[in-house]
């Protein structure tokens, strides 16, 4: 896909706006005609479980207002998320499957997913804004630089959760909620959403710093202190060691499914490689998910004891989605910094962490507050769903934020990435 696609699309839609509109608006309300052959005695039941999710999407949206310092930015977020929520239950009623309460835990993840997508992609528009950029011209440079990082993570949590339901079949249902809300969150996010911005004008954004800087300054504190990032990089081995360790002598649910989540993220390395075309940036970017990964469920595991094994399956791919996104939206940020302006591996982990940095730790608050609402549901799977969710967000945000620009400043491992064909 050329470099100039999003401006070429932006303009395309600008120019057919009343006609996209329009056809848009009947495929959807063709989606939601799914509803009406929905099983009535089905959506009772898991009502309640879907009275906390909406009430979760009502505060995270709240919350995304806040912080992007945004009130229109926070009702995109609220209506978008419910709009994917009845077009993933439409089209689930088109294909005739039945809701149940482990397939209801579908929608933790689709929320969960386009929540992060919108975030990543309305800060974009705010940040190039900032910068003196008209909104139209922003949206298409945000569409251009997360498209791939957002097609990545929704494709990679489908893919997840079908070889999930390739190992366990009760798993099926589940697995079809999310890849038909990932599919939908996707297209939505480049449907639907620029139609909304070509004809809503958002809040005046011009000089706004903390749209332009982000999290910059954590990199420059860390490239002048190269004993703090030898320090990560000792630290990181330790604990990836002993985590191991510990899992191969006490875990035995965890130890069992990490042939399986190996064979899963080899995939995920290779989805990597091609689009980055780095290989030890592709590795790295796996290394961290699985160790986050690990640490998620040990942590989990020893909070609340897992002990049946299809409960386990669900739970360990519950949380992948978000654990692989935020590297997936760092690494895109490096790998385009050092393909068009920046060498100097630093310098590239600065801009990372100035454009994608704030977006990662904002998604990560937001989620965290409004799944903890879920918490409070009667639904045992969908409380075990947000809890496993919750620790996945608190460990892949420090290893993101924190582990991985020192890994990446570190000379050892820059000059390791280096000499593994870091170059196209």
């Amino acid at each position: 896909m050329g470099k100039n696609w999003a401006f070429t699309w932006v303009q395309t839609m600008a120019h057919h706006r009343l006609a996209l509109f329009a056809g848009f608006g009947l495929l959807s309300f063709g989606l939601l005609l799914g509803w009406l052959w929905l099983d009535k005695a089905a959506l009772q039941v898991v009502y309640p479980d879907l009275s906390w999710l909406f009430l979760s999407i009502v505060l995270m949206s709240v919350a995304v207002g806040w912080f992007a310092d945004s009130v229109k930015t926070g009702f995109l977020q609220a209506g978008l998320s419910g709009f994917i929520v009845m077009l993933t239950l439409g089209a689930l009623g088109w294909l005739g499957f039945e809701i149940s309460a482990q397939a209801l835990l579908g929608l933790v993840v689709v929320i969960s997913l386009l929540t992060s997508n919108l975030i990543h992609l309305m800060l974009s528009v705010l940040r190039e804004m900032a910068r003196g950029v008209f909104q139209f011209d922003a949206l298409a440079e945000a569409l251009n630089s997360n498209n791939v990082p957002i097609f990545l993570s929704n494709s990679t949590t489908a893919l997840g959760f079908a070889f999930a339901a390739w190992f366990d079949s009760s798993l099926h249902d589940l697995a079809w909620m999310v890849a038909v809300g990932a599919l939908l969150s996707y297209l939505t996010v480049i449907s639907w959403l620029p139609l909304i911005l070509l004809s809503w004008l958002l809040e005046f954004r011009v000089g706004s710093t903390s749209d332009r800087h982000g999290f910059g300054f954590i990199a420059q504190w860390l490239i002048k202190r190269p004993k703090i990032t030898q320090k990560t990089v000792v630290l990181s081995a330790l604990a990836s060691v002993g985590l191991l360790v510990y899992v191969a002598l006490t875990q035995r649910l965890v130890l069992d499914a990490l042939w399986m989540t190996g064979i899963f993220f080899g995939v995920f390395l290779g989805l990597f490689w091609f689009f980055w075309r780095r290989f030890a940036l592709a590795l790295l970017n796996v290394y961290l998910n699985l160790i986050a990964l690990l640490f998620t469920l040990v942590i989990y595991q020893s909070w609340i004891t897992v002990g049946n094994e299809a409960l386990f399956l669900t739970l360990l791919f519950i949380p992948m989605g978000l654990i692989v996104d935020d590297g997936i939206h760092f690494f895109t940020r490096y790998v385009r910094a050092k393909n068009r302006f920046l060498n100097d591996t630093p310098a590239a982990v600065k801009y990372a962490m100035a454009s994608v940095a704030r977006p990662i730790w904002m998604s990560s608050v937001v989620l965290f507050a409004g799944l903890s609402v879920l918490l409070l549901s009667n639904n045992g799977l969908m409380v075990s769903a947000s809890a496993v969710t919750l620790v996945a967000i608190v460990i892949s945000t420090v290893f993101i934020l924190g582990v991985l620009p020192a890994l990446l400043i570190n000379g050892k491992i820059g000059a390791f990435i280096k000499n593994t064909n870091e170059e196209p």
